[in-house]
């Protein structure tokens, strides 16, 4: 089988990061290597947001006391969610989710299909107190560890990325408005998913192929012809309603509604970009 094209344009509506009206299953590979159904379970209740000065400018700059953005090859020490993010146990159990601007502290990592995983620690006292794993790509993870931070510095830190987050979901919010408008929405989302499980259902096959000999092996090396067969027709109606789906965004896109003309969007990123003035090093 060919591998998996890239999703259709139906996504070019949402911010890839974005988190979906409802979580993907997950795919985390344990450090046993074993992999799990989701358990999904209500959101958690995003943190609270209040007004708060910015910290004193005679601080001292977050690098002053060793603290700076973690590169990705090496293990951070804290972090702060950026945005609505899901997480999971160590075994892969999709646990549920978490809003922007909530604190972490970051242990060990793991391999997974989606990517490294990072250990964490939630530092709020309406989330459970036990470790989870998070994506290293679904936060902003940073050296040292925040406690070095003015109490004002962490407030404005948590508030940024919370806004950041409400934005963000207003943002994808205000697009899945803009795609309901588009009459291929439902045909382009329907053929990308079919083509996806065809090519899922696909690899699921070779795998069990491989593991089997003899007469079993044979069937199963049928029926991924047949699958074969079958692709080129997915990928071509895939192909046709995504093109179908852009021309018509494109020729009413001074119709459809865009996040940077939404009151309140104006509002938080005003607020966004005053707070970022008083966290150096920390606000992207």
């Amino acid at each position: 089988m060919g591998a998996p094209m890239a999703g259709p344009r139906v996504a070019a509506f949402f911010r890839a990061e974005a988190p979906p009206a409802e979580m993907p299953q997950p795919d985390i590979v344990s450090e046993g290597g074993g992999q799990v159904d989701a358990q999904p379970v209500a959101p958690v209740s995003p943190p609270p947001v209040t007004p708060t000065k910015a910290p004193n400018d005679e601080e001292p700059s977050p690098a002053l006391v060793g603290i700076y953005p973690a590169r990705s090859n090496e293990l951070p020490g804290w972090g702060v969610t950026s945005h609505k993010i899901p997480y999971y146990k160590a075994d892969g159990t999709y646990v549920g989710t978490v809003e922007g601007g909530v604190l972490f502290d970051c242990g060990k990592t793991l391999t997974s299909s989606r990517g490294v995983m990072i250990e964490c620690r939630f530092q709020q006292d309406d989330l459970p107190g036990d470790t989870f794993f998070i994506g290293r790509k679904d936060a902003q993870f940073f050296t040292s560890t925040y406690r070095k931070l003015s109490k004002s510095r962490v407030q404005a830190l948590k508030q940024y990325y919370a806004l950041n987050g409400k934005i963000e979901a207003r943002r994808t919010e205000i697009m899945e408005k803009g795609a309901n408008q588009n009459p291929y929405f439902a045909p382009a989302r329907a053929a990308h998913e079919a083509y996806q499980k065809h090519i899922q259902d696909a690899q699921q096959l070779e795998q069990m192929r491989d593991k089997i000999e003899g007469t079993k092996r044979m069937e199963l090396e049928d029926k991924l012809r047949a699958l074969k067969m079958n692709e080129g027709t997915l990928r071509k109606a895939f192909e046709e309603t995504q093109e179908k789906f852009t021309a018509w965004k494109k020729a009413h896109a001074a119709d459809l509604p865009k996040p940077e003309n939404d009151a309140d969007t104006q509002e938080w990123t005003r607020e966004k970009k005053r707070l970022a003035a008083a966290l150096p090093g920390l606000a992207f």
